[in-house]
């Protein structure tokens, strides 16, 4: 999981902001509806995948060209926190559009349509979190876990939020897997060319347009100190 740095301003939600904030559930879903027939939610996604490096806040899956589309995720559910409908701190793109769910039994989706209105703010770890990072690892068969020498407490935190984006379902344990083997493949042939490691480092790490690729935690972890090294000299814009 990478940290969103949430540094913009939506004219759109501020201005549903400014008419006052939805203060049932019944609410607060009807207006998210018209802000949607009205078209501004487009914007809104547009704004949120610039943001966002075009990366699903919780699954890092690129989006741009991601065949199953994305959505505007709600962090703190509308239902349990309708206040927060239209606050842009509370917004963030996530993997799956409501037409691609019939593609995928229930119980593997992910991200935000997998989350639901299921929600602890005390558990969650959120893409907004500066520290978000530590929480996890990325392992070679494309499985995520809790990060190495968390607390219990954190690893707690960590399992609830891996079980609650489900991020092991199938489709990403196989995306991520497919990935890291290439990469570190590539990793291992280049290990005696410090300069050619580099130049690969920078291209799978820095953006492209202001966009990065997929699975850019996972990846950026194969690197090791050259990844953090790279990210703070050559993407300071990004990192």
């Amino acid at each position: 999981m990478r940290r969103i740095h949430k540094d913009r301003i939506d004219g759109g939600l501020q201005r549903e902001q400014e008419k006052g904030v939805p203060l049932a559930a019944p609410e607060a879903e009807q207006r998210w509806r018209r802000y949607r027939r009205h078209g501004r939610k487009e914007m809104t996604r547009s704004l949120l995948l610039e943001e966002q490096w075009g990366l699903c806040a919780y699954t890092e899956v690129a989006l741009y060209d991601f065949r199953y589309g994305c959505h505007i995720e709600h962090i703190e559910p509308k239902s349990l926190n309708p206040a927060r409908t239209f606050d842009y701190q509370n917004v963030v793109v996530s993997a799956l559009d409501s037409d691609s769910l019939s593609q995928f039994a229930k119980a593997d989706r992910f991200g935000g349509h997998f989350k639901g209105n299921d929600y602890d703010p005390d558990m969650f770890i959120s893409p907004l979190m500066p520290d978000c990072h530590r929480y996890f690892e990325y392992l070679s068969s494309g499985r995520v876990e809790p990060a190495q020498n968390l607390s219990v407490e954190d690893r707690s935190r960590a399992n609830y939020t891996i079980n609650l984006l489900n991020l092991n379902a199938p489709f990403l344990v196989n995306s991520r897997r497919r990935w890291l083997i290439e990469i570190e493949d590539e990793i291992e042939r280049l290990l005696e060319d410090d300069s050619a490691l580099r130049q690969l480092a920078e291209c799978e790490l820095c953006d492209t347009g202001g966009r990065l690729r997929g699975f850019h935690s996972a990846a950026k972890a194969r690197f090791g100190k050259l990844g953090d090294q790279v990210m703070l000299n050559a993407c300071g814009n990004c990192r």
